[in-house]
């Protein structure tokens, strides 16, 4: 029958195009979804990336920030670590004296030396009421008195020489007698050193060392500031 085949040639004809349309709508697609799912992983895998970038931020400034929390706690570790606080000097004094003695109408006189080592302490009073630690714009500030002398100077190495000897004179009664004054004498010079520039400075460097070393060693601070000390007298 020519005109059934002439109809199924010219149906397979019509349905060729079109089936191949289908086919190829169909790939165009499942390629747009492939892609686009492509640019979606992409495009989440950074999101991901970025948050954590934020996040890293976010922590590193917090720990440069983070010290401010821990000033209570540095602030009363300072007061219970007064002794480690201390500044020692330690110098080498020494005096002269002239003896001289009377007696009936004669003079006489003689030369005694005596040298010794004198341990100077000095420290900031860092009781109850005495001290404040703050923030400022720039950094940290440490606001109290002035150092002193905060026990009495440790005389040591005590020695002597007779320089010139007189007749009427008792060169180891003086050398006694010098050896009693020195602490009055290590006491007295204590009290001047305590306002001494380079006292200040060694004062105040080991102050503030403790301080920071504290504070970097809290969890999560990652950096210290400046920090100042000012003296309220």
């Amino acid at each position: 029958m020519p005109g059934t085949a002439e109809t199924a040639v010219a149906r397979g004809a019509w349905l060729l195009p079109v089936a191949t349309a289908l086919l190829a709508a169909a790939a165009s697609a499942g390629l747009t979804w492939w892609v686009m799912g492509g640019r979606l992983q992409v495009a989440e895998q950074q999101a991901h990336t970025l948050q954590q970038a934020v996040t890293r931020t976010q922590e590193e400034l917090l720990g440069y920030s983070r010290y401010t929390s821990y000033l209570t706690l540095g602030k009363q570790a300072l007061a219970e670590h007064t002794k480690l606080l201390t500044a020692t000097v330690v110098r080498d004094e020494g005096v002269t004296e002239v003896i001289e003695r009377f007696l009936l109408g004669f003079s006489s006189s003689g030369t005694v030396a005596v040298w010794y080592t004198a341990e100077y302490p000095f420290g900031y009073d860092l009781g109850p009421g005495q001290f404040d630690l703050r923030t400022t714009a720039d950094g940290l500030e440490i606001r109290l008195k002035k150092p002193r002398m905060v026990a009495s100077p440790a005389v040591r190495n005590l020695r002597y020489k007779v320089l010139s000897g007189g007749v009427l004179t008792d060169e180891k009664a003086a050398v006694i007698q010098l050896y009693a004054k020195a602490a009055d004498e290590s006491a007295s010079k204590g009290r001047l050193l305590a306002s001494d520039p380079a006292v200040i400075a060694l004062c105040e460097k080991k102050l503030v060392e403790f301080l920071r070393e504290f504070l970097r060693q809290q969890p999560g601070v990652r950096s210290v500031p400046h920090i100042r000390v000012v003296y309220t007298d």
